[in-house]
């Protein structure tokens, strides 16, 4: 456990700081209706990056960085004169011409380029895993900047962005202020996208501040709450990357998902008060208890259908008892299944103790030679390949069983949730 903090903290405490500066800015993007904002200046930030790339520069280099903060700055030009075509089309339709051409754009350029897939998947998922205490103190300094850039005029960029037509009636310059509100917005996202990838920038972008604007119409109070709920999610997403071995970025934007419907289904019990309350939980028990037997029925006519398919609820309910399976089988069949299984487990063991050695090798700073690469990367393809082998033979043995279950579970397991389906319904 306490490598894992080690190992997690300096990803931990950037995700902090992100979660701190876009949940604000994130609800200005909800209230202003531009959701995808973000999407098209990180893709624009990326088109830049991209640009840097194909000429030569360091992903990471400050040349890098300085295209794509030039891009994006250029796209805020665009967003901030979006609002006055918003007469003949919507700006929403704008951002997303923006986004779509940028990564066409990117696309074309990384076509032919040697590690061009690596370059896109970099854009998009990042990096935050491998963040440094350099990066942390650079990205907090910035942020902490642009934080002051914004109290200081917060007044004229929540008028601007809640009630633009009364800062216009003050005479207020919609043009410069929205321009330097893109601006700062493009800033935070370069230098975001280049850490944490573009998705999971969308994802600290809106998440946090949909959770907030559900809860609460005071801003103070969907901060608090979108600051809470971004780093109870960056937590678990980095804590499931670690267990299971997982991608960092993607599992987080998973982890961001997960905590948006869990607010969502929450609501209704945690705001509302005597009757309501009481209906809300009864109408939640309702739909939780047909949607089990919606699934239980579906997944009784997908055994009895096809049992050589893959079967979630059965495997879920065998994982938990494995007797639920071993009844449907034969003892060679227990016994061949058992052993396939365990050196399954002892493959996968030395698998993830070889990957553990490689990520903690570039943790500690420790480079690994070419030679040593090869050889590791060997080595979990020969283990990838064993595992195969393994887990065919308990697929084929599962498979048996399932062919013996399709009418013992799956046609009763239809008829009976159907059944309780049709009473529940009354």
């Amino acid at each position: 456990m306490s490598d894992a903090i080690q190992f997690l903290t300096v990803a931990f405490l950037v995700a902090i700081v992100l979660t701190g500066i876009h949940a604000y800015l994130g609800i200005h993007v909800l209230s202003r209706n531009v959701v995808f904002v973000d999407l098209a200046l990180a893709q624009i930030s990326a088109l830049g990056a991209t640009v840097a790339f194909m000429l030569g520069h360091l992903p990471q280099s400050a040349a890098a960085y300085g295209y794509a903060l030039a891009f994006t700055l250029a796209g805020a030009v665009l967003l901030s004169l979006s609002r006055h075509w918003s007469g003949r089309i919507t700006q929403e339709a704008v951002i997303g011409v923006i986004y779509v051409v940028s990564a066409a754009a990117a696309f074309l350029l990384i076509d032919k380029a040697p590690q061009g897939a690596e370059h896109i998947k970099q854009l998009l998922v990042g990096s935050i895993l491998t963040a440094t205490v350099d990066d942390l103190i650079r990205l907090a300094a910035l942020y902490a900047v642009i934080a002051a850039f914004h109290w200081l005029f917060r007044k004229r960029f929540l008028l601007l962005t809640l009630d633009p037509a009364r800062a216009k009636a003050q005479g207020l310059n919609v043009s410069w202020w929205d321009f330097l509100f893109y601006a700062s917005f493009g800033v935070v996202v370069t230098s975001s996208v280049a850490i944490a990838g573009v998705l999971l920038v969308f994802s600290f972008l809106i998440i946090p501040a949909a959770i907030g604007m559900i809860y609460s119409d005071r801003i103070a109070r969907k901060l608090y709450i979108g600051w809470t709920a971004g780093v109870l999610a960056s937590a678990a997403g980095l804590g499931a990357s670690y267990a299971w071995d997982l991608p960092t970025g993607a599992t987080m934007v998973c982890a961001f998902g997960v905590m948006l419907a869990l607010a969502g289904l929450a609501r209704p019990l945690l705001t509302a008060r005597g009757a309501e309350r009481r209906g809300a939980m009864r109408q939640a028990r309702h739909l939780l208890i047909n949607g089990i037997l919606i699934s239980s029925a579906l997944s009784g006519a997908w055994l009895a259908l096809n049992p050589r398919a893959d079967q979630p609820l059965l495997e879920a309910l065998e994982a938990a008892q494995p007797a639920i399976r071993d009844y449907f089988l034969s003892p060679t069949e227990r016994d061949i299944y058992a052993s396939a299984a365990n050196v399954e487990s002892k493959i996968g063991g030395e698998s993830s103790r070889i990957g553990q050695l490689e990520r903690e090798s570039r943790w500690q700073g420790s480079e690994l030679t070419d030679d040593e690469v090869r050889r590791l990367a060997s080595y979990v393809q020969s283990f990838q390949e064993m595992q195969k082998g393994e887990q065919f033979v308990q697929r084929e043995i599962r498979n048996r069983a399932r062919e013996r279950q399709r009418w013992a579970i799956g046609v009763p397991l239809l008829l009976i949730s159907l059944g309780l389906l049709l009473v529940t319904l009354k």
